[in-house]
């Protein structure tokens, strides 16, 4: 399995198990957990239930069509989708092409008896897919039924009764007998689960999904495979024709072949409707995994200055995954905010964890111990004054989250719960994943949320997502009532290395990205490495690109260092990720402290921007932006040893640890990956006329000698430029074509 995507999808019907089965997977696989209607309900600020009553069954299905392909993007993820799904031609192209897709089975009459409870009236289509008035005087039926049944002999434990009306589960087989066969068409593998026990149908599944044979549970009687019909046994093994498994697959750690320790009980479905969450939902890999962290609050990672202001970032797995994964000795999101509150983030001492090569003035301080006598709270808007206390009346201060709908569902509701544990009176505002949401509209959106919450100048902004929820959620805060603060919560690679530092906030105009924003530094930075696991991994390299403009910028042994460390990048392993992280971010915030309001060296940052910026803008913005930088660098370092500055074979160098990182190496490999038309010569080049960093006409690029020594010239031969460019449109590598240009 090796190479493949690293996501395992549950089908099946309401009442088959699969958000109980899929959160016991995850927990065993070490990976998030997500469920599809869930996402639909972030996205759409609605519950499933008010969305068919609204929308219509039609209008639902295409907000499921659109969470089902953001799930499909996410790496190292169980996700449970809703038992219609696959009624769309659209999803059940893009359920054939997954290779882990699994179809939980049990009969109309487990089913029903599953199900029966007050819950069922929160399920739209138990009263039919298009019947009309006629689906919903059979649901009203059916429910009557369930209270009555309830009445007269519900199980002692509150469970759903041993005979459930008998409408139930006439309505269930007539929805089972209208989807079993598009079940068929997209699982690879299924197993049935009546009467099995949430633990034996865990097993079952892993059985398929790794190498060797589950001890434990996978030696019971009747387990082995079976040409059963949909309603074979409970104690066989149906599967649809596949390959089974013949390696450990990326990402999945050792540990996911024992059994599960957890209670046997049945499969069962939780109660259906918004809000609920599970007492022991899951996170990404490493989060529940982790070492245990000391008992006392450890120090931050960087105390980032930026002029007047100054702020700790933490880099610590699990601290948002862990809200979910409840993972035990990890220091939690509301313990990192006491300590900045309590004076806890001292300043000065010695250099932070992975800190830059060479040390000056200006470069961040990690803080000192304890016992040192130099330590004193942070003198930046000291935080110990911005601790949530009761506003007069008793109110707490509010707290607005802001998230996208994928990473609301995964990490929302937990990182709310520590956020109210901290003091806070949560908001949460959920906005549109990409560039859509950077704009006016949507700021004044937030700002209504803030003011039907009664937000005062105590009020704090939590961004918790990418770049662009950052960008979004720190101009909320940098103009609402003239300043409010703010903390970035990244859960993206490029946002942990780069965005969430340095404070530049801003929203779109139609006529330009960025063209309406601010400086307005965060109060605290939290990263958290074990968020990346689900990262798509187009998204995830981009970040990559930026890690390794980072290890130029500040020298050789960085450089070095990140060569070494391929394999970890690659695996995503949060406690590996780590120390990397926090070594690159510092590079970043040693930049901002010289120039907070990009004066002068921040310029230094632009490092293969200029060349990636120019083919972003000539290929029509079909090429995400780290592939662009990746083929930017090269480009710049080629441009470099051609103007006699950087040492030769310097771009060959990055060009191999770039392709070995899965990034591209020229424009044209830019370009194709993604299916874009590369742009001429002539479109790059006139692009590049138009940067917005050029002064007096000339383009300003910025170049390296060895690694940590930049400049930044104006006075680059066109004729140089123009010939690199076009090696890259055509494929062949700048770097072999950096000789130097005679002077």
């Amino acid at each position: 399995m090796t190479g493949r995507p690293l996501r395992l999808v549950l089908v099946g019907m309401m009442g088959a198990g699969k958000t109980t089965v899929g959160r016991a997977l995850a927990a065993r696989l070490g990976w998030a957990f997500l469920d599809l209607d869930d996402l639909v309900e972030q996205a759409a600020g609605r519950t499933v239930g008010a969305l068919f009553a609204q929308e219509g069954e039609a209008g639902f299905r295409r907000r499921e069509e659109q969470a089902l392909a953001w799930a499909l993007a996410l790496e190292r993820v169980v996700i449970a989708t809703g038992g219609g799904v696959v009624l769309s031609e659209a999803n059940r192209a893009k359920l054939a092409a997954e290779p882990w897709v699994v179809w939980l089975e049990a009969p109309p009459e487990e089913l029903a008896r599953r199900l029966a409870g007050p819950e069922a009236a929160g399920r739209p289509l138990l009263a039919g897919s298009v019947a009309g008035a006629a689906a919903e005087e059979a649901v009203s039926e059916a429910v009557s039924m369930v209270g009555a049944s309830r009445k007269l002999g519900a199980s002692p434990a509150g469970g759903p009764p041993d005979h459930p009306p008998a409408g139930l589960a006439q309505r269930l087989a007539q929805l089972l007998q209208e989807r079993a066969g598009a079940y068929a068409a997209v699982a690879r593998y299924r197993i049935p689960t009546a009467g099995r026990p949430v633990a034996a149908v865990t097993e079952a599944v892993l059985e398929h999904l790794l190498p060797a044979p589950v001890p434990g549970p996978a030696d019971r009687p009747g387990t082995g495979t079976s040409a059963q019909g949909p309603h074979g046994p409970s104690g066989s093994v149906t599967t649809a024709p596949g390959p089974v498994a013949a390696a450990l697959p990326p990402g999945v750690p050792p540990h996911a072949r024992a059994p599960s320790s957890a209670p046997d009980a049945a499969v069962a479905p939780p109660p259906a409707g918004p809000g609920t969450v599970p007492s022991a939902a899951t996170a990404p890999r490493g989060a529940s995994s982790a070492p245990a962290a000391p008992a006392a609050v450890a120090e931050p990672d960087l105390v980032i200055e930026a002029g007047a202001e100054r702020y700790p970032l933490w880099v610590r797995p699990g601290v948002v995954a862990g809200t979910l994964a409840g993972t035990a000795g990890e220091v939690g999101l509301e313990a990192l905010l006491a300590a900045a509150w309590t004076g806890g983030v001292p300043a000065g001492g010695t250099p932070p964890r992975g800190a830059p090569d060479r040390p000056g003035p200006a470069a961040p301080q990690a803080a000192p111990g304890p016992s040192d006598p130099l330590a004193s709270p942070l003198a930046a808007g000291p935080l110990p004054e911005e601790r949530p206390a009761a506003q007069p009346g008793g109110r707490a201060p509010v707290a607005l989250l802001a998230s996208d709908p994928v990473v609301s569902a995964l990490y929302g509701r937990g990182v709310a719960r520590a956020l109210e544990r901290a003091g806070f009176r949560v908001v949460r505002a959920v906005v549109p994943a990409g560039e859509e949401a950077k704009s006016l509209e949507w700021a004044s959106r937030l700002y209504d949320r803030l003011v039907e919450a009664g937000a005062g100048r105590d009020a704090w902004v939590f961004a918790l997502g990418g770049g662009v929820v950052g960008d979004l959620a720190g101009f909320v805060a940098a103009t609402y009532m003239r300043g409010i603060a703010f903390a970035q919560l990244p859960t993206t690679l490029l946002a942990q290395v780069d965005a969430s530092a340095g404070g530049k906030v801003a929203v779109n105009h139609p006529r330009a990205k960025n063209l309406i924003g601010a400086f307005h530094q965060p109060r605290l930075v939290v990263a958290d490495p074990a968020t990346l696991a689900t990262q798509p991994q187009a998204a995830y390299r981009g970040g990559l690109a930026e890690m390794v403009k980072h290890a130029l910028l500040d020298g050789e042994g960085h450089l070095a260092a990140l060569e070494a460390a391929v394999s970890r990048l690659l695996d995503r392993d949060p406690h590996g990720l780590a120390p990397l992280i926090a070594r690159s971010v510092a590079v970043k915030a040693r930049i901002v402290a010289q120039d907070p309001e990009e004066r002068g060296p921040r310029a230094f940052l632009n490092l293969g921007h200029t060349f990636a910026h120019a083919l972003e803008a000539a290929a029509g913005y079909r090429v995400p932006h780290g592939d662009a930088v990746a083929a930017g660098l090269v480009l710049a370092l080629a441009l470099s040893e051609r103007l006699g500055m950087a040492p030769a074979g310097l771009a060959g160098r990055v060009e191999e640890l770039l392709a070995r990182l899965g990034l591209p190496v020229t424009l044209a490999q830019a370009c194709r990956e993604w299916g874009a038309e590369p742009p001429t010569a002539a479109e790059v080049l006139g692009r590049l006329q138009h940067d917005k960093k050029n002064r007096q006409g000339r383009v300003r690029f910025v170049l390296l000698g060895a690694p940590g020594q930049v400049a930044v010239r104006d006075d680059v031969p066109e004729a140089v430029v123009e010939e690199l460019v076009r090696r890259s449109l055509a494929g062949r590598s700048p770097a072999a074509g950096a000789g130097r240009t005679p002077a």
